[in-house]
């Protein structure tokens, strides 16, 4: 099952809030740039796709204005935060659960599509949603450059152990980034283009913390399963957050197409 997996421990919702803020520094400003560059205007209506901690959907809010409206949608709303009165919040699985269609000039995901394993089923349904000459823009990850990077050890060993239990478990795709473009095209949209970029991970940083936190998280349940020591797993987290620490992130790609005009 995806989705964010957190337990109702105070601490843990804590720490799941602090990713969520650390995801919103690294990345909404692109998204942002990307989404004006689209022509985002007053008056849209958008629906963002995995709300998370809220702060893309209050952004959309403040750019579409009072006559505009924004749907927020997750799994999991307890993250999403005070949102204005002109965001409608729903509790939704982009994957099996309907929208109204042809109704939003902008459907955005971002860092959702590669944890759902009906992943071309989910982009099927945000191009229903969307409005005829509107814009679908999905943002996720490739590993294949921080994987093919020499990783330190034992943060190597914590890293690859997540992988293999996430994508066995719960049907993530961790090279879904690459695939984007060519699913968008799939999906009958014109005008298809994307981007990509890189960025330095230093450790103790928000830039880093974002995934640390989840390797953090998910560390008690790779022990209890035993596929790793707790100490392998003590020791990787302490060495992410060393200031000497130092790697590549994933590639971070963004794909867009439009739903041709009737």
């Amino acid at each position: 099952m995806y989705g964010y997996g957190v337990s109702d421990d105070p601490a843990e919702v804590a720490k799941e809030a602090t990713r969520h803020g650390h995801l919103a520094a690294g990345f909404d400003r692109g998204s942002g740039r990307l989404l004006t560059r689209l022509g985002l205007a007053p008056g849209w209506h958008v629906l963002e796709v995995g709300a998370g901690g809220g702060s893309m959907a209050r952004w959309l809010s403040e750019q579409v204005g009072e006559e505009g409206r924004v749907m927020a949608t997750d799994l999991d709303l307890q993250f999403v935060g005070e949102q204005p009165a002109n965001v409608i919040l729903r509790r939704h699985d982009i994957a099996t659960d309907s929208l109204p269609a042809a109704h939003f000039d902008l459907a955005h995901a971002r860092a959702v599509l590669q944890h759902v394993p009906a992943r071309e089923q989910a982009l099927a349904n945000m191009v229903i949603a969307t409005k005829p000459g509107g814009w679908v823009v999905i943002e996720d990850v490739d590993w294949l450059v921080f994987d093919t990077q020499e990783l330190p050890e034992p943060f190597a060993t914590l890293h690859h152990t997540l992988r293999r239990a996430y994508v066995e478990s719960a049907g993530y795709d961790p090279f879904w980034g690459r695939r984007m473009l060519g699913a968008l095209a799939q999906a009958g949209l014109h005008q298809v283009d994307s981007r990509g970029t890189v960025k330095t991970m230093h450790g103790g940083t928000p830039g880093a913390e974002w995934y640390v936190l989840a390797l953090e998280r998910a560390g008690p349940r790779l022990v209890a399963d035993g596929l790793i020591e707790a100490v392998t797993v003590d020791a990787a987290l302490a060495q992410a957050r060393q200031d000497s620490f130092a790697v590549l992130g994933p590639l971070t790609i963004s794909a867009w197409g439009r739903r041709p005009p009737e």
